[in-house]
């Protein structure tokens, strides 16, 4: 049989084309061009307050510095009072909270006896109230949630051993710590998100340096804490990946885990995963540019945006780029 040509029909085919050829490209980070400089830092936080981003900590005293997303200027702020890393770094009334954090050289990093807060607005630091001794420990997860904190599981020995399970919670107004049911896996270097009243914790390792094992005892679970019940489960599914020093981000009942460091020395991780909570799966989704780990991942202005980290595993090189990917695009 015959069949004619239809310029009409061939027409929409090309246009059809053409917006998924758009729509996909659109589905990429793209690397920013910002104003002024920072300092390029990893084991760190990257952490959004007013829509405003902020890098704090890493190795090293470093100045805390802002970027404002509108005009991509970055602003050097105070550096902080003595050195502060490994943390997941968390917003509480108009501050920057920092809890669970190691300070000194590696490989027998110390427990940061405090907890310290910086103010944007006033351009300062403060500390906070003391940890308990018995419970200090560094690399742990982080999450606030109405007036209270969430520190979970971290390292007691810098990166030679000490590994723990342990969860506390401290009542930011009676500045009262309470002690919880431990996780059903200890870990260090993860993050942690909260959704619906639920702590989802991601990643991260097992470091032991004191056997030679720094990199390799990643963990593949994701243990879940419902504030309400006060109980641990863990997920089914497994990170596709399992990494530590990663970066986490939750909306519309899904969380990503982007980038991080595992057993290849040769490269930071440039994956980017995502779980959808309702449907119970992993998905892939748009990869870095560049993959690095020791940083954050924060919304700006609908974009999701991740700076600085290292470009390897370990502590080197310390990037000066900036990537971002619009939300939409990520969480569909």
């Amino acid at each position: 049989m015959l069949t004619l040509f239809n310029p009409k029909r061939l027409i929409v085919g090309l246009l059809y084309a053409c917006s998924v050829m758009a729509f996909a490209a659109q589905q990429t980070w793209d690397q920013v061009e910002t104003n002024g400089t920072f300092s390029v830092r990893h084991e760190a936080g990257f952490v959004q307050l007013n829509n405003k981003g902020y890098l704090i900590g890493g190795r090293g005293i470093k100045s805390v510095d802002e970027l404002e997303p509108s005009n991509l200027n970055w602003r050097n702020l105070s550096p902080s009072p003595l050195e502060l890393h490994h943390f997941q770094p968390v917003v509480w009334q108009d501050q920057i909270l920092i809890a669970g954090a190691l300070t000194g050289q590696y490989p027998d990093e110390k427990p940061v006896a405090h907890i310290y807060f910086f103010s944007p607005h006033k351009n300062a630091w403060q500390q906070g109230t003391a940890i308990p001794k018995e419970r200090l420990r560094g690399s742990a997860i982080a999450v606030v949630n109405q007036d209270i904190l969430y520190l979970i599981g971290g390292i007691t020995n810098g990166h030679l051993d000490g590994n723990v399970s342990w969860v506390d919670s401290l009542d930011l107004r009676t500045q009262k710590w309470s002690i919880l049911p431990n996780a059903p896996h200890s870990r260090d270097h993860a993050q942690g998100v909260l959704i619906d009243n639920k702590i989802y914790v991601i990643g991260g390792r097992r470091t032991l340096g004191a056997q030679n094992k720094v990199f390799e005892l990643v963990e593949e679970k994701v243990d879940v804490f419902d504030i309400a019940s006060q109980t641990w489960s863990t997920l089914p599914q497994e990170l596709p990946i399992p990494r530590a020093g990663l970066s986490v981000y939750a909306e519309h009942n899904s969380f990503i885990a982007v980038g991080g460091e595992s057993a290849n020395p040769n490269k930071a991780h440039e994956e980017v995963h995502r779980y959808d909570i309702l449907q119970g799966q992993w998905s892939s989704a748009p990869s870095l540019i560049q993959g690095r780990h020791g940083s954050g991942v924060i919304k700006m202005n609908g974009y999701l945006w991740i700076a600085s980290g290292s470009g390897m595993q370990g502590g080197s090189p310390e990037l000066d780029s900036v990537e971002r990917i619009l939300a939409d695009d990520m969480f569909k």
